[in-house]
């Protein structure tokens, strides 16, 4: 038996083989120089850092700011596979840089959230430094990046916003991608309560409150009560047997959008898993992932 078959699975995952669990693109690393452990800010808890990527060559390539999954809880800027994406985007001519934010339960709603604006406003102070044109701002995120994503490009781009704000980068957000996003969080926390038969959970770690304590809370931290017309256009990739994120959260999410006119463009990979991308990704959700590039490309090039 190999060392990938031997291996066992969590259960968002289902009933994958692991053996089949993988990156699908190979990036070439001749295209990109990395720099890593850059100290954006400074907390109570320690120096926050991001990991930069640039294409090799002259000019200044658009920047897409790539914020990690894990529940709100766990992972960083070079796990799950972040460092392959980030390179693979690099390699196609885009600087990207991939940031660690503070995770609950040690923290909650707006410290995590106000550590993506701080990263993305030290980008814009610190362009030269990087080498990347700051003023075409892209976001990629998976997961609980995704939701985050999804909240920075909703919510910084609309003047009533009443939660933390970018200072500099509002201006320059011109395209977001997310995968598997959590976008009505207080759905998605009663769907999880009931899993846990009434447990506290992941969702109600990051909000930092209880929905019938705080509602205008869970409304201000949920993407689909914050998209508008105005909101950067959006794509969004999401598996029909996520065991995590219900399909439902990127779906209503578009439909919402449709309904307020902010551009969104949904992908769904008939079969996907949470993490789908690298859990025995078919040809169908190449061609998906691929657009997911293209996507961004197209719009920060503009």
């Amino acid at each position: 038996m190999s060392d990938a078959a031997s291996l066992e699975t969590p259960a968002w995952m289902g009933d994958v083989d692991p053996s089949q669990v993988g990156f699908p693109f190979t990036p070439d690393r001749t295209r990109y120089e990395k720099r890593t452990e850059i100290a954006y800010k400074s907390t109570p808890d320690g120096p926050l850092h991001l990991d930069a990527y640039r294409p090799v060559g002259d000019g200044r390539a658009p920047l897409v700011v790539m914020i990690h999954g894990g529940g709100w809880h766990q992972g960083g800027r070079y796990e799950m596979g972040l460092s392959r994406w980030a390179g693979w985007l690099a390699a196609s001519g885009l600087a990207v840089v991939s940031i660690d934010y503070r995770l609950a339960p040690g923290t909650s709603y707006p410290d995590s959230f106000g550590d993506c604006l701080d990263a993305i406003d030290w980008c814009v102070d610190n362009e030269d430094e990087l080498g990347v044109d700051a003023s075409r701002i892209g976001l990629w995120g998976d997961s609980a990046g995704g939701h985050l994503v999804l909240l920075v490009a909703t919510s910084q781009t609309r003047a009533d916003f009443p939660g933390p704000r970018l200072a500099r980068a509002g201006d320059a957000l011109r395209a977001v991608a997310a995968w598997y996003p959590p976008t009505d969080l207080e759905t998605l926390h009663n769907v999880e309560s009931r899993a846990r038969s009434g447990g506290a959970g992941t969702v109600r770690n990051f909000v930092g409150v209880d929905p019938e304590r705080d509602a205008a809370r869970w409304r201000e931290t949920s993407p689909i009560h914050q998209v508008h017309a105005d909101a950067p256009p959006t794509l969004i990739l999401q598996g029909t047997r996520d065991l995590l994120v219900p399909h439902a959260q990127a779906t209503s999410y578009a439909e919402r959008a449709a309904e307020v006119g902010g551009p969104c463009e949904l992908h769904i990979v008939e079969g996907g898993l949470h993490g789908f991308e690298r859990i025995a990704p078919g040809d169908e959700a190449k061609a998906k992932i691929e657009r997911c590039r293209d996507f961004l490309t197209q719009h920060l090039r503009a």
